[in-house]
């Protein structure tokens, strides 16, 4: 097993101008849906402290995506979840996730943790943003923020967008416990070194974004994304992205993999 275990920079930029302007994350209360269920913790609140996991690093190796270890890995996240925000375990059908590609895992648990916190879910995973994505992970690195396409295909007009990386971390669920779970202090962020480092939990924030559309568009808004994965960059036997992209204007019309698709899929309500 590769002792290579990284997370490294949370990127989140304004892309309105058409110039990289900053790291501020646009917030919004709109993506909150009501209700007295538990909806955990969201952006700007954080744990109170990360939850590394050693058996999980120490049973499975990079890039083990087999039953034995997606298992391992969800029974993490779901221990974690109890654990800091008191929410229940992730809706996930593992037989049926493990048919998808990872780009596929990536999106799907990405919108689980979304939306099982009352979040918008990430309504289509688009081609144009998997290239973007998939350069990060083949490179063991962010995503270029200066190959966000401005336009995507059917007009949209990417106007935010943050992105994730991970390097040695099992699986896409092995990455979404390191990004979600493991990103504060204490945990495997390099951003994180210590309680006040600015970078603490950024790679949660990221993924639990509420991107304030509505400040930015005049009309619709979505959110997209891209998601890429290597079976070894730079050293690592692991290596997976994400990039979320808030989009004024319809949906990406180049979709890979949609939302409305994993739910069929997965027999996720």
């Amino acid at each position: 097993m590769s002792a290579k275990i990284q997370l490294w920079r949370r990127l989140s930029v304004c892309l309105s101008t058409g110039v990289l302007a900053g790291a501020a994350i646009a917030g919004s209360a709109a993506g909150a849906r009501a209700g007295s269920v538990n909806r955990g913790t969201v952006p700007p609140g954080h744990p109170a402290v990360s939850l590394p996991d050693s058996s999980l690093l120490t049973s499975c190796g990079p890039g083990d995506d087999g039953i034995a270890c997606n298992q391992m890995a969800l029974a993490a996240i779901n221990q974690a979840r109890r654990a800091l925000e008191k929410l229940g375990g992730l809706s996930l059908s593992l037989p049926a996730y493990a048919k998808l590609t990872p780009a596929e895992q990536l999106f799907v648990v990405v919108n689980l943790e979304r939306t099982e916190r009352g979040l918008v879910p990430v309504v289509v995973l688009s081609r144009s943003l998997n290239t973007v994505a998939q350069a990060g992970a083949r490179a063991g690195s962010d995503p270029a923020m200066k190959t966000v396409p401005r336009r995507l295909p059917g007009g949209g007009r990417t106007v935010y967008a943050s992105a994730n990386w991970s390097g040695g971390w099992i699986n896409p669920l092995g990455a979404d416990y390191a990004w979600m779970y493991d990103d504060g202090p204490g945990g495997s962020n390099l951003d994180c070194r210590t309680g006040t480092s600015r970078g603490c939990w950024g790679h949660r924030d990221n993924i639990l974004n509420r991107f304030g559309g509505r400040a930015s568009c005049s009309g619709a808004s979505v959110l997209a994304m891209g998601a890429g994965h290597a079976a070894a960059a730079r050293g690592y036997r692991e290596s997976d992205t994400v990039l979320l992209a808030g989009v004024c204007g319809p949906a990406p019309t180049d979709a890979a993999f949609t939302w409305a698709k994993a739910r069929q899929l997965l027999h996720i309500r």
